[in-house]
């Protein structure tokens, strides 16, 4: 039997349709002892107006829930907000929360309704919160890449600079309003406060006005940072077969990267400068929670799991000196997608490239092994619901365990980890995050989760 910490997402969406107790029943039977869940209420919408569940994600057409919404495993959702947000704590930034308050026919107290059952129950309850997307996002606002440019309308996250100054404001009054709001819960898990990397080219956000005098606030020479980033981005843009095969011998040569990152330091300096910035922003955070009465609410962080952390500022060795705990992402849908998202981007700006070492080329690069042969790019996509993941288990317990290390016992490290994979890949990432050294694992999301997945993390977990 397992000690360890078992935590289910639910959005409320899944108690309007399902029934708390129902939802709740089902939590609590696989032996889970907390739950998170959103703010937010939705109901169906006509195709194409609201947001599509489950989401895309950039391109997948074919991922399902596995619990039906009214009946349907694919639909379009309007969402709705359940509280009014406090002017007062938007003043310091242009920006002003989305969406519309729910109309009287839904339960705007549902969340806190929720919240009120896991504790009767026993169950710890927090709150889920992504901050950084920001509506009405102006293009200045926005993170910008090396070359002037800013992400297209299809970027997963849509997230503002963390060091704009009319962002960061915004993210920190999103924070503390929900506080404000939902004073009654455990702790709070907040997600995208980072710069996420779906796309290759947000490795190099952000290089904006705003982030070169942050850096050099910190110290930072921004000169050569500029100068190296911008010179991997150019190179990038003129890749040849050697090039792909030289990148092999560096993944493979701890000396080669070596010499790499001494010839280029203001990369290495990037990378820091990145990781500083979302530590500090979560110091902020961390240090206006205590002074409005929350000191006791925890604060955790989730993340992009090696080597993916790196570039998007999740250093989670800093991290662990300010949050109760951090939640690396095994999301192995995106990763199965990723060499394909990444590959076909460098083959638009190196038309020549052969598309087979290109692809062993990214797999080694971002250590996500797999048994396909030969690589094409028709093999890397979301997967459908019973579709295997290409990347290997021990690639999902190295990671963990990179994390485990980095933060050396000085905070909770949990596997936070998606329920969307076939039964048998379920049963593999149960064993592989009961059997690991993390703190516990919590689950994303209860509709991802048939009652089978339900009643085998029930058997397995405990």
């Amino acid at each position: 039997m397992t000690h360890k910490l078992l935590g289910i997402s639910i959005i409320p969406t899944a108690v309007q349709n399902e029934g708390l107790q129902a939802v709740m029943d089902r939590i609590q039977a696989t032996g889970a002892n907390a739950i998170s869940t959103g703010t937010a209420l939705s109901q169906p919408a006509e195709r194409g107006q609201g947001y599509r569940e489950p989401p895309l994600d950039i391109d997948g057409y074919e991922r399902l829930l596995d619990r039906p919404l009214w009946g349907q495993r694919e639909l379009y959702l309007q969402s709705y907000r359940t509280y009014p947000y406090d002017e007062a704590l938007f003043a310091d930034t242009p920006y002003r929360p989305g969406g519309q308050l729910a109309p009287a026919g839904l339960d705007r107290d549902l969340p806190h309704k929720i919240i009120a059952e896991a504790h009767s129950r026993g169950l710890a309850a927090y709150l889920q919160l992504g901050p950084t997307g920001v509506p009405g996002l102006r293009p200045e606002d926005q993170v910008h890449y090396p070359d002037g440019s800013v992400p297209g309308a299809q970027r997963v996250a849509r997230q503002g600079c963390l060091n704009n100054p009319a962002v960061r404001p915004y993210i920190l009054a999103v924070v503390l309003d929900a506080v404000q709001q939902f004073p009654e819960v455990d702790g709070l898990f907040l997600d995208w406060i980072e710069y996420t990397v779906y796309d290759l080219r947000d490795h190099f956000a952000c290089t904006c006005p705003h982030c070169a005098r942050a850096a050099q606030a910190l110290g930072y020479d921004w000169e050569r940072i500029a100068r190296d980033v911008r010179t991997l981005w150019d190179r990038l843009h003129r890749l040849d077969a050697q090039d792909l095969e030289r990148i092999q011998r560096i993944v493979r040569t701890p000396s080669a990267l070596l010499e790499l990152l001494q010839a280029y330091p203001g990369w290495l300096d990037y990378l820091r400068f990145k990781g500083e910035t979302v530590t500090r922003l979560y110091a902020d955070i961390r240090q206006r929670l205590n002074a409005t009465g929350a000191a006791q609410m925890e604060l955790g962080a989730n993340g992009w799991a090696p080597p993916f952390n790196r570039s998007s500022g999740m250093d989670y060795r800093a991290l662990a000196g300010v949050c109760q705990s951090v939640r690396p992402k095994l999301y192995t849908f995106h990763w199965s997608a990723i060499p394909r998202w990444y590959g076909q981007l460098l083959r638009e700006w190196n038309p020549g490239l052969p598309e087979s070492l290109l692809l062993d080329t990214l797999v080694a690069a971002l250590d996500l092994p797999d048994d396909v042969s030969p690589r094409t790019f028709a093999h890397y996509h979301i997967p459908a619901p019973e579709e295997n993941h290409p990347v290997r288990p021990e690639a999902w317990r190295n990671k963990l365990d990179e994390v485990v290390d980095q933060v050396a016992g000085r905070t909770r490290c949990y596997a936070y980890v998606h329920s969307y994979r076939p039964i048998e890949q379920w049963k593999r990432t149960i064993a592989v995050v009961r059997d690991s050294r993390a703190d516990g694992m919590w689950v994303t999301r209860y509709d991802y989760m048939t009652d089978a997945k339900l009643h085998i993390l029930a058997d397995m977990w405990r």
